[in-house]
């Protein structure tokens, strides 16, 4: 066979995107479809149960949060209960956003005298508006419940079109909601930005914020073919199936022993990357309250013996 004869590989897949929450099950409770265990969604999958739900619900996107209960809230939204102010809120949720997700973004605004959030996502238009909704709701519920007050925005803006359910967000936002606006935006008087928080404790958002930016750096450290191989592994753990290196060479259309080359010119061996990826996995999981033995079964572990003993080479790690 000439080299010309030799068929090119395939083109690798796009490594799926995930959120790190509730918001499946959610749906997946709401259309009352078979209960899962508790896991990450792709946002593929996210996008199909909006899509179904949005059809039993038009205004899904407006009363999905309604159904978490506060074991169900992100840590990153539990710290908005113990922020000094609602302006400190909006800065940690634009720091923090990428632990929830890979795709939707907040960011903080500061502008014609007003201080607020801007959401964006990174969607198809036909459930795009659904996330959009989901989250602004999330945000000033968290603000509510955080201020003891029923807070209300000077002005709400949106980027999709009105729908024919628009009167449902007087409810959430007050009258000012703006729609077919440039941004998704919720802005706010200084004087709003700046109330304090009833629960304020410097202590815990302390604590909370250095294990955050633990996170973030732990997402940071890896690049180049060991950040792939890390994205590679932990798309297999949350999938279910324990990687290796030869099958997460296969998914990267890359021999064994081209893919271990390339990582020790890299300074890093396989068994690194996994125990990073289920280190940071692992913090994750524990703050869903998981047990050792389901976090054993969620980080690739038969036993749970197992687990504990590589937790141990982590730790010293």
């Amino acid at each position: 066979m000439t080299e010309a004869s030799i068929p090119a590989p395939p083109p690798a897949q796009p490594i799926s995107r995930y959120h790190r929450g509730p918001m499946g099950r959610m749906l997946e409770a709401f259309l009352q479809r078979p209960g899962v265990d508790q896991r990450d969604f792709s946002l593929v999958e996210l996008g199909r149960l909006w899509q179904l739900a949005g059809e039993v619900d038009p205004a899904i996107g407006l009363h999905l949060f309604a159904r978490f209960t506060p074991q169900d809230w992100h840590i990153v939204a539990y710290l908005t209960l113990f922020v000094d102010r609602v302006e400190t809120a909006f800065r940690l949720w634009r720091k923090y956003g990428p632990l929830v997700t890979e795709a939707h973004q907040v960011g903080h605004v500061d502008a014609e005298g007003l201080m607020g959030i801007e959401l964006s996502v990174d969607e198809p238009d036909e459930y795009a508006h659904y996330l959009i909704e989901h989250y602004a709701v999330m945000s000033l519920t968290m603000l509510r419940h955080a201020t003891g007050q029923r807070l209300y925005p000077q002005r709400v803006q949106f980027r999709h079109a009105r729908p024919h359910y628009a009167e449902a967000y007087a409810a959430c936002f007050g009258p000012s909601v703006e729609f077919g606006c440039e941004h998704n935006r919720l802005l706010f008087d200084h004087a709003t930005a700046n109330l304090p928080m009833q629960g304020h404790n410097q202590v815990l958002t302390e604590v909370i914020c250095g294990e955050l930016d633990r996170r973030l750096s732990s997402r940071r450290q890896l690049d180049g073919w060991a950040g792939k191989v890390a994205l590679h592994s932990r798309k297999a753990l949350l999938e279910g199936r324990v990687p290796s290196l030869e099958s997460v060479a296969s998914d990267m259309h890359q021999s064994s022993r081209t893919l271990r080359r390339r990582l020790t010119d890299e300074g890093i061996n396989y068994r690194a990357i996994l125990d990073h990826v289920r280190a940071d996995l692992e913090q994750y999981l524990e703050l869903q309250g998981l047990s050792r033995a389901q976090l054993a079964e969620r980080l690739g572990y038969s036993e749970t013996t197992a687990y504990l003993h590589a937790r141990k080479r982590w730790c010293q790690d």
